[in-house]
């Protein structure tokens, strides 16, 4: 017989976690939206995902150094074409 795949349910706090990470600001898509800038122009939703992310995450300091780091290379990058 086919066992039958297990359905995960979500409980309140994972909807409520997950609604307040995709609400606030965070390294990952911040970092992320600098890498890909490096690479090539970024189109008006991902500067608008860059600009939205920049505060970083209110609570830590996690990546900030890092962050501004790449950012400059980025915009030397955009500078220089």
């Amino acid at each position: 017989m086919s066992e039958k795949p297990k359905e995960t349910s979500r409980s309140v706090g994972d909807l409520l976690y997950g609604t307040l990470s995709a609400i606030v600001p965070s390294c990952g898509p911040a970092m992320e939206m600098v890498e890909r800038g490096k690479e090539r122009p970024l189109k008006l939703t991902e500067k608008f995902v860059l600009l939205y992310n920049t505060p970083l995450c209110p609570h830590c300091n996690c990546n900030r150094q890092k962050f501004r780091d790449e950012r400059e290379k980025m915009r030397k990058i955009r500078s220089g074409k």
